[in-house]
């Protein structure tokens, strides 16, 4: 077995989470790479799987203990990664978790109910046992082991005498006989991580004729039982009907067989399992539409232009593909000839790093787009292809909580406004809070000229003279108030400051809560901090500006 030196490996952590991310590739044929140049979002790698769930996956070059400092880098990645909703997270860091790592992680999910498992040493040392090409491509390796794999898998006669330009120019002309093979498909093969053959077929031009068309005959069984085997079931009658994409495996196609043009060679074909993908086609120009949630009397409350890019096609009907105008909004509409009827489905997919403004109308619509509203797509120049139907589910993304997405519709509706106050324009900050979203929104009251309400119940002061905390003593025994100016009010939001220039905070007090500990304090070190309670009919407020005509000072 390959042993992989995790700790050699650590020492260049890009190396380390190098050799993981191929091996997930290896591994996950749909995965796709993050390039972390702009910072990945708190994600490595990513895949959507058949049934269109997002699976995200951490790589770490962690080794030995997941200490504090580690585990904060972890959340804060989950951090990151919960803007794109993911149905499912993976760490895949090489540390076995000992019983207390492991029930830190397991604590996660109460915050983040999308992580799914904890990857340790010996998943990874399993994985790559499989695959030991890789790690010595990780190590940097010679080529002899290249060659040594190559000479493995030829016959005597087609040892590569002249090593690697040899198997470039044999493959380069292996390639160009396959695609002799039939005029209506090109051919594609590679291995997957079982180390099994895999041959794509695609057509070259529209859909072959009756003698250049693949047919599978013969039926196709599904285990009763088997709640795998009853969504696999569903979704090929789904792809059949309307397009797509599906996987059957040989217990599948047992009782079936394959057939194509006499080229292809098909029949002599032990089939393993088969991938059914419907050829996606370009929709040119784009289908262009309006998507409108309104209420039942038809008084729209949101609506977003939408464009329909792709489409695929079924028995009883087809599937568009299509985004609205910024992106931020995946579409998918499903039509069927039959009955006329249509499915919208909607995915939150924002960039990672997208102005405020131009999330607000994607977010505007998911708020709106609950159960006793309707939807309805209007198709631009065709005044009859209209399609309304009451919401029957909300389309709140996976892990929000309701009312949500009208939150962070005003939240980056307020960044926006505060950006054209100030005249400073920057995407939305990584790690964007509810927290961010009050303060944005405090800011954008004092630029009006208003007053806020400062949080809190207490408020501490420094003395360090007798006579100050004597002054403190005399007022004890009812209200007082205490005015703070301030040369400037400086607000930081990720990495942007806002300086809003000078102000004033008043607070109203009812008592002192530690007077006897500061004069001992006072008396044995100079100092002393007073703990004073504010009154809670009269809250503390911060305006702009030096303290304003009829002000008190405390």
């Amino acid at each position: 077995m390959v042993r992989v030196p995790w700790e050699r490996l650590a020492e260049n952590p890009r190396l380390s989470e190098s050799l993981v991310t191929l091996l997930v590739m290896r591994l996950r044929e749909r995965a796709q790479p993050v390039d972390g140049a702009g910072g990945d979002g708190g994600r490595d790698l990513f895949e959507y799987t058949d049934d269109d769930k997002l699976v995200v996956y951490e790589a770490k070059s962690f080794t030995g203990r997941m200490t504090p400092g580690r585990r904060r880098q972890v959340r804060k990645s989950l951090v990151s990664v919960a803007r794109h909703q993911p149905d499912h997270w993976d760490l895949l860091v090489p540390i076995d978790p000992n019983p207390a790592e492991q029930a830190w992680f397991d604590g996660l999910r109460g915050e983040f109910e999308f992580v799914r498992h904890w990857r340790g040493r010996s998943w990874l040392d399993e994985k790559c046992a499989a695959h030991p090409d890789l790690v010595r491509y990780a190590l940097q390796e010679s080529a002899d082991y290249i060659l040594e794999r190559i000479a493995q898998a030829r016959a005597e006669r087609d040892v590569l005498h002249g090593g690697i330009s040899d198997y470039l120019e044999r493959a380069r002309a292996l390639h160009g006989r396959v695609q002799e093979i039939s005029p209506h498909y090109a051919v594609q093969t590679r291995l997957d991580a079982d180390g099994r053959t895999v041959v794509h077929l695609s057509p070259r031009g529209p859909d072959p004729d009756g003698q250049g068309a693949i047919r599978l005959t013969g039926p196709v069984r599904f285990a009763a039982d088997d709640p795998q085997e009853t969504r696999r079931k569903q979704r090929f009658e789904e792809v059949m009907r309307f397009g797509g994409e599906v996987e059957l495996s040989a217990d599948n196609l047992a009782e079936a067989t394959l057939s194509g043009p006499a080229g292809l060679g098909l029949e002599r074909i032990a089939v393993g399992g088969v991938r059914i993908s419907s050829a996606r086609q370009e929709v040119t120009p784009p289908l262009q539409g309006q998507v409108a949630v309104q209420l039942p009397s038809g008084v729209p409350l949101a609506s977003l232009p939408v464009r329909f890019t792709q489409r695929v096609s079924g028995s009883d009907g087809g599937i568009l593909y299509g985004s609205d105008m910024t992106g931020v909004m995946r579409v998918r509409l499903r039509y069927s000839h039959g009955d006329r009827s249509a499915q919208l489905k909607f995915t939150f997919q924002p960039p990672e790093a997208a102005m405020p403004l131009m999330l607000v109308p994607a977010l505007r619509l998911l708020s709106k787009a609950t159960a006793g509203h309707f939807m309805e797509l209007a198709f631009a120049g065709d005044p009859a292809g209209r399609v309304r139907a009451p919401v029957s589910t909300g389309m709140t993304p996976a892990g929000w909580e309701s009312g949500e997405a009208q939150l962070w519709a005003d939240a980056f509706d307020d960044l926006s406004r505060l950006q054209s106050r100030t005249g400073r324009f920057f995407p939305v900050p990584d790690n964007f809070t509810q927290r961010d979203a009050r303060e944005v929104k405090d800011m954008l009251a004092l630029l009006d000229g208003e007053e806020t309400v400062l949080r809190g119940g207490t408020v501490s002061v420094g003395v360090d003279s007798a006579d100050a905390l004597d002054k403190l003593g005399d007022i004890r025994a009812g209200m007082f108030r205490v005015t703070a100016g301030y040369q400037g009010l400086l607000f930081t939001l990720g990495e942007q400051q806002f300086d809003l220039g000078p102000c004033t905070e008043i607070y109203t007090m009812d008592k002192i809560l530690n007077m006897k500990e500061a004069r001992r304090d006072l008396a044995a070190h100079g100092h002393a901090t007073v703990t004073m309670r504010i009154a809670k009919r009269f809250p503390p407020v911060r305006y702009l500006g030096p303290l304003r005509d009829g002000g008190a000072e405390g």
